[in-house]
């Protein structure tokens, strides 16, 4: 039954970020599902798992946000079934994303430590595997056109990369949480050499450049910084001059990808001169449909980056329809889109989400559901650092990493949506139920040691 489960399991985080897959999609997490509850049951794992007092106001703040939800869907909205079928798909599968896993980890933790170690290497593969698609499209394009090109999507395709670039980040926040543990508990997660890992971390570095999404790198260098702090707060094993020399070798190896995105993306050069022409959305209309309205021009008189002037000029407007709709419009990926074609009566529009997760959701489910979900990610990265630093956790570094990156994210990305919110919450509900089972192994070594 093991074996079953890996692969359902390796089967759906590899077609998860493919697209035209949703039916697959679908049927493989039922199965999971089904062989989940199955395996709980037969083993009778349920009947050891405790809920912890954290899980249960994680759960807690996901059910209020929920009711809330809907509360806005069927009371406020002037669209409630529109946004009840986007409840469905892009709220309530998440959730029942976030339920399988944190199923497979109860069934995991209360067998053996083989075998959620096991499934985390698993799922790392299954990222690794995207991951490395994209480096060896890279390595094709270059042996065949002799040249390298950028913004590479991988399995994921698509005219953008945000969708790899998410992968992209996610594994390399595993790769950093391996390389913290080791470096500051002395063990290791992944059955792989020093060297193999260091490989895999190059690989990934080199896949972010090749992507070259702007919001990655800003990504990267969050990541980089949060892992010195983690792996030198308090840690005694290594002299100064050690965690210098470190530190110092991380930040290069971060900044590898961010000056290979400032030399290659122009569009950091004219950011700043943008920024104004964007507010100003009454004269400058492009940001409505740019096949209606040209785009402004800058003082050199060239077209401004039509991503540097849309994101800012979305952003500003959906800033405002917060605050014309404080509690909320009715959740939905583009709910931005609609509310804007009804306040402007631009029915030819080609928006449709804002590019900005908080502004999405903030439109959607209004200051209460924003101030709830912040308040869940707040609580999540606070859990897990103090788990980390008290019981030596690996996954509270993953719940860390995988909460703050997708959060940093949702600030200038519409990512709580199709299968990055998926894979947000798949890992998320897998990383806290091992989590909670690290800090129960730590706590009882430690009572035995005091025997």
């Amino acid at each position: 039954m093991n074996n079953l489960i890996y692969f359902l399991t390796g089967a759906l985080l590899f077609v998860l970020p493919i697209p035209h897959t949703i039916a697959i999609r679908n049927i493989l997490a039922l199965l999971l599902l089904l062989v989940t509850v199955y395996v709980l049951i037969k083993h009778k794992s349920y009947k050891d798992f405790t809920m912890e007092p954290a899980l249960k106001r994680v759960l807690i703040l996901l059910g209020v946000l929920t009711l809330w939800i809907y509360f806005v869907a069927f009371f406020i909205s002037n669209e409630t079934h529109w946004s009840l079928g986007e409840i469905k798909s892009q709220w309530l599968t998440p959730l029942l994303y976030f339920a399988i896993f944190a199923m497979l980890g109860v069934y995991a933790t209360y067998r053996e430590v083989a075998t959620w170690k096991n499934m985390y290497a698993l799922i790392f593969l299954m990222l690794f595997v995207h991951v490395l698609y994209v480096d060896l499209y890279e390595l094709q394009y270059y042996v065949t056109h002799k040249s390298i090109i950028t913004r590479v999507s991988g399995l994921t395709e698509g005219p953008a990369a945000d969708k790899a670039n998410y992968i992209t980040n996610v594994l390399l926040s595993f790769i950093l949480a391996e390389v913290i543990y080791r470096f500051r508990v002395g063990k290791k997660l992944l059955n792989v050499s020093h060297f193999a890992l260091i490989l895999i971390l190059i690989l990934t570095l080199m896949s972010s450049a090749f992507e070259a999404m702007r919001n990655g790198v800003v990504a990267i260098i969050f990541l980089g910084i949060t892992s010195i702090i983690f792996s030198f707060y308090g840690n005694t094993r290594v002299t100064k001059k050690t965690k210098w020399i470190i530190s110092l070798a991380i930040l290069i190896g971060i900044a590898i990808p961010a000056a290979y995105n400032l030399k290659h993306d122009s569009r950091w050069a004219t950011l700043k001169e943008t920024i104004p022409i964007a507010l100003d959305t009454a004269h400058h209309k492009a940001w409505m449909d740019h096949h209606r309205y040209p785009y402004p021009k800058l003082s050199n008189g060239q077209m401004v980056s039509g991503s540097n002037y849309e994101r800012v000029a979305w952003m500003y407007e959906g800033s405002k329809l917060i605050l014309e709709h404080p509690f909320g419009a009715g959740y939905g990926r583009n709910i931005f889109g609609h509310m804007i074609e009804k306040k402007y009566h631009e029915k030819k529009r080609t928006v449709g989400h804002s590019h900005s997760g908080l502004i999405d959701m903030g439109i959607g489910v209004g200051i209460p559901g924003i101030v709830l979900w912040v308040a869940f990610g707040i609580y999540l990265m606070y859990l897990a650092s103090s788990y980390f630093f008290r019981y030596d956790s690996y996954f509270a570094i993953i719940v860390f990493f995988n909460v703050s990156g997708f959060f940093s994210r949702f600030l200038v990305d519409s990512n709580m949506r199709d299968h990055m919110f998926l894979t947000f919450m798949a890992i998320l509900g897998f990383s806290l139920i091992v989590m909670f089972k690290e800090k129960e192994i730590y706590e009882t070594d430690y009572l035995h040691s005091r025997q």
